[in-house]
């Protein structure tokens, strides 16, 4: 029996992006390297992401869907803009990751199907 590829992880941080975060996953799951869990955190989404990504999951056992548990950090700077730009959720996702290797994805963007292959080799 050959050797099976290490499972590679997929964290995908994500806030409001119902309309685009289904061509992100999707753009995962069809990669040409199949071992992968697909992580996706979502920090407090207002929208329907949360909907969108758990009806994913409920038809891929590859995807999992995460609510970031916020706790008491700062998320804003003196002028009011926000300083977290996903990093608590994406820290949060390499915690859940039982990958022997992790990467990211955004979740407004789509990858050529021979990203995670071409980035293993």
């Amino acid at each position: 029996m050959p050797d099976m590829e290490p499972l590679i992880s997929v964290v995908i941080p994500v806030y409001n992006e119902e309309k685009r975060i289904m061509r992100a996953i999707r753009s995962m799951q069809d990669q040409t390297y199949k071992n992968v869990e697909i992580i996706v955190v979502d920090d407090h989404s207002t929208d329907n992401t949360a909907s969108v990504v758990q009806e994913i999951a409920a038809q891929d056992p590859h995807v999992q869907y995460h609510l970031y548990p916020h706790t008491a950090e700062q998320r804003t700077n003196w002028r009011g803009y926000d300083i977290n730009a996903g990093y608590a959720a994406r820290n949060y996702g390499f915690m859940l990751a039982k990958g022997e290797w992790i990467t990211t994805q955004d979740a407004d963007d789509a990858s050529l199907l021979n990203r995670i292959e071409v980035e293993y080799s």
